[in-house]
């Protein structure tokens, strides 16, 4: 078993969901980079493994890569893949926990279902092999300052002002003589200096000279034309506020996919049976450089429990498994 386990391990590094008939599905989920802010680390991405119990349709992909691998017919490595399945299925029933390899561990719930408990160190992600978390040392814990209460100042707190404190000026009879000599020796400057006579009119040793005023009719002003407001109307166009409109995220998509194939012949082949069942939205989700396999999806939803529910309404309804799926 330790070589089955260890060979469902490098399956899952290159393929989304590899099923073991009649016990369930491995399905592969991506998770972004991560910190957690208790140990101050920074945690890489990663690829971890679920179980869906409710996968047991036979795909082939896993008997046909045990095929490839023990160098044996298809049809052989379908029978020992069903024994390894019933064993176990036997050694769950016994003893009632079955460890996994690195992949992580079976056990049998109240209700004597499967219950699988991951390994938290797999990583299914060979992008991101050797990373390990980053510490980023201890982070200070945050202290909250209290306020400081300031007392308010009172009238009882101020200094007392004396009035001994300011001493009077005592101006002397000599300022005001000064003053007033200054200010009527002003006034007589500015009168001989700006009050004109006739006789220093005309003579030539008066240093101010008065010019002659000359008349000039007033330049005529033109009145600025007056238009009449009234007359024009505005037209305001009503403002029309754009409509907010949710934008759904690509990444957000679940599939339900219900079949995969390796070739897109065989998909498109698929594609048409699902149709003539009645499955009219089912279409073909195209490979890319992470997936080498083309699905066929009768539906999508936006949240993974939203996915687990129509599942279940589908098998229930139609008698068909689906794979939910998250696009990576």
């Amino acid at each position: 078993m330790t070589e089955f386990y260890s060979f469902l391990e490098h399956l899952l590094y290159e393929n989304e969901c590899v099923i073991i008939p009649q016990l369930g599905g491995f399905v592969v989920n991506a998770k972004d980079f991560t910190f957690n802010e208790q140990e101050g680390k920074i945690y890489p991405k990663k690829k971890y493994v679920a179980f869906n119990e409710k996968l047991k349709t036979d795909d082939r992909l896993l008997s046909t890569e045990w095929a490839k691998k023990r160098a044996i017919s298809l049809k052989e490595a379908s029978l020992e893949i069903a024994e390894l399945s019933k064993r176990i299925k036997s050694e769950l029933t016994s003893s009632g926990t079955v460890q996994l390899g690195v992949l992580g561990t079976f056990t049998l719930n109240q209700e004597n279902r499967i219950s699988y408990l991951p390994n938290p160190d797999f990583n299914a992600d060979l992008s991101v092999f050797g990373l390990f978390p980053v510490g980023l040392g201890q982070i200070p814990a945050r202290v909250e300052k209290k306020p400081v209460l300031i007392p308010a100042i009172t009238t009882e707190d101020l200094p007392e002002i004396s009035s001994t404190g300011h001493q009077q000026v005592k101006l002397t009879k000599s300022v005001y003589v000064y003053a007033l000599l200054a200010f009527l020796i002003g006034g007589l400057g500015a009168f001989f200096l700006t009050a004109p006579a006739t006789n220093q009119s005309q003579s030539s040793l008066n240093p101010i000279k008065i010019e002659k005023k000359v008349d000039v009719a007033p330049a005529k002003t033109v009145a600025p034309a007056v238009v009449d407001t009234l007359s024009v109307k505005t037209i305001e166009e009503p403002v029309v506020a754009p409509l907010n409109t949710p934008e759904i995220n690509d990444e957000d998509v679940i599939y339900l996919v219900a079949a995969s194939f390796q070739s897109l012949k065989q998909a498109e082949k698929g594609l048409k049976e699902f149709k003539s069942r009645g499955f009219n939205q089912a279409e073909i989700i195209l490979k890319n450089e992470q997936t080498k396999f083309y699905r066929i999806s009768l539906g999508t939803e936006h949240s993974m429990d939203a996915g687990y529910a129509k599942a279940s309404e589908l098998k229930a309804a139609k008698k068909v498994d689906i794979w939910v799926y998250k696009a990576l």
